[in-house]
């Protein structure tokens, strides 16, 4: 087995003979395992870790490797043609389809920013976001104008009122003084599936309110972030 990973040199010395022992360089490919070894293949020619510098073959080879979260739970794999469309939308948005900045619905083809991808969408678009401001919100439940869905679950899971947070932004440059404000009502988003929406429902309405003001401020009907 030694002989494998070593080997032998000798050097000619008048009167002796002196024999240097050396590591010999391995093969890359054989260090990987056999079922990523396509993988191996088509990243050969990768010159950075740029994912602009990816061809599109590449990352699309690269995006169905790893897993995206689905509805309900678990996690999926892309087929190529997702891939390739989700990575081309990525590219027009400015954003790292490797990051968590973006998802892409394989029901609708559509690519999706997140709360995160909206704020480098809108650094990309020179757009000045100022720092959220929130205020808490309050009403009776018989002051709601439609009990939805998402208002019976959460009346039904003991909140006394439905509570909400408003969303206060600056948008441009503080000598405008423009915002955007978006007012995020439990009895409208609440989740009941969700953990966190049952434990931390004013985080979550915070990141809902902040959500929506930047999609305001960004003046495109970019979807909502995974629950």
């Amino acid at each position: 087995m030694a002989e494998d990973l070593m080997t032998q040199q000798v050097i000619d010395i008048p009167g002796e003979e002196v024999k240097e022992t050396a590591l010999a360089k391995p093969d890359m490919l054989s260090m990987v395992k056999p079922a990523d070894q396509p993988m191996f293949h088509a990243m050969s020619e990768m010159t950075s870790l740029d994912w602009r510098n990816l061809q599109p073959n590449q990352m699309a080879l690269l995006l169905t490797q790893k897993p995206f979260p689905v509805s309900g739970g678990g996690s999926g794999f892309l087929n190529f043609k997702q891939a390739l469309i989700f990575a081309l939308r990525c590219y027009e948005l400015g954003v790292s389809p490797l990051s968590s900045e973006v998802w892409f619905d394989p029901a609708r083809g559509s690519t999706n920013l997140t709360l995160e991808g909206k704020k480098t969408v809108a650094r990309n678009k020179g757009i000045d976001l100022g720092p959220p401001q929130f205020s808490e919100l309050t009403r009776e439940w018989s002051e709601v104008p439609t009990m939805s869905d998402s208002a019976k679950d959460a009346k039904a899971a003991g909140f006394p009122k439905d509570i909400g947070i408003k969303c206060r932004m600056r948008v441009g440059l503080v000598a405008n003084a423009e915002f955007c404000e978006y007012s995020c009502w439990l009895s409208e988003w609440y989740v009941g599936r969700s953990p966190v929406w049952k434990s931390k429902p004013t985080h979550m309405l915070q990141v809902r309110a902040t959500d929506k003001c930047i999609s305001m401020a960004l003046g495109t009907g970019i979807s909502d972030p995974v629950d």
